[in-house]
């Protein structure tokens, strides 16, 4: 299969390397096109690399739309005139509806709305999927979207929640991350140890909730014995305002997009 990235910034490259990391075992031929990329930069993953947008359409069955929303329509408008019935367009661009890419779009293309995570450079991104597609491409574009990570097929009216929760939300879990190792310093480690401490923590953490799929408060009581150290620090940060802020944060970030 060719599949074409057009548009190589922090996403467009991570879903570019996620898909290189797998491109011999799914038989993937991959071209991600810029105008302003290092593209020797991008041939160093291993995939081809252009600053032809049309060229390189021509020949993809599959395009992952990854530019900025204020040009996409204008990328869209250009590579339009080159694409054809039987492809597939995939845009994890913020705030860019199904119905505006068919609008921009001459062709009746299979459109599949997205929103990964910078996560799909290694191949662990949350991806949240909306589509207007035919059953037997939804399941060629899942096994590809698949790739990155975990697929997870959402409404598209729950696509601006998802940028906030997955995309957004690799931010706010490093926010905590780097909480947490300060904190760690204050208590004696050096920030070498706090770092290595605190991520395997986390990814420890994650792996337990997904694999015994429970309630969160119910590991949270696991670890909190009466007047022990858990319960008292747990009952400080809520004093300061932890879960609330937390949720004010997605809720006030939620807004920008949803104007």
């Amino acid at each position: 299969m060719n599949i074409a990235v057009i548009g190589c910034g922090n996403l467009g490259f991570s879903i570019a390397k996620g898909l290189a990391n797998k491109q011999k075992e799914f038989d993937l031929n991959i071209t991600a096109t810029d105008p302003y990329a290092d593209l020797d930069k991008i041939r160093a993953i291993g995939i081809n690399a252009s600053r032809e947008n049309s060229e390189v359409v021509k020949s993809s069955n599959m395009i992952f739309l990854c530019v900025k929303p204020w040009v996409a329509k204008d990328v869209i408008e250009e590579i339009s005139p080159f694409m054809n019935n039987s492809q597939i367009l995939i845009s994890p661009v913020a705030g860019l509806s199904i119905d505006q890419i068919l609008g921009y779009c001459s062709k009746k293309i299979s459109v599949f709305r997205i929103m990964p995570n910078i996560a799909a450079s290694i191949n662990q991104s949350t991806t949240c999927v909306s589509c207007y597609a035919e059953d037997d491409v939804i399941q060629e574009t899942l096994k590809i979207l698949n790739i990155l990570g975990k697929t997870i097929v959402i409404e598209e009216s729950r696509i601006n929640s998802a940028t906030i929760l997955t995309g957004s939300g690799i931010a706010f879990v490093l926010r905590f991350m780097r909480a947490m190792v300060e904190g760690g310093i204050e208590i004696g480690f050096k920030s070498d140890i706090a770092n290595e401490i605190v991520a395997q923590t986390i990814k420890g953490t994650v792996e337990l909730f997904m694999q015994e799929g429970t309630h969160v408060e119910q590991l949270i009581d696991r670890v909190c014995t009466p007047g022990g150290t858990t319960i008292r620090g747990l009952n400080e940060m809520e004093k300061n305002g932890f879960s609330s802020s937390v949720i004010e944060g997605i809720l006030s970030a939620y807004k920008v997009i949803a104007k």
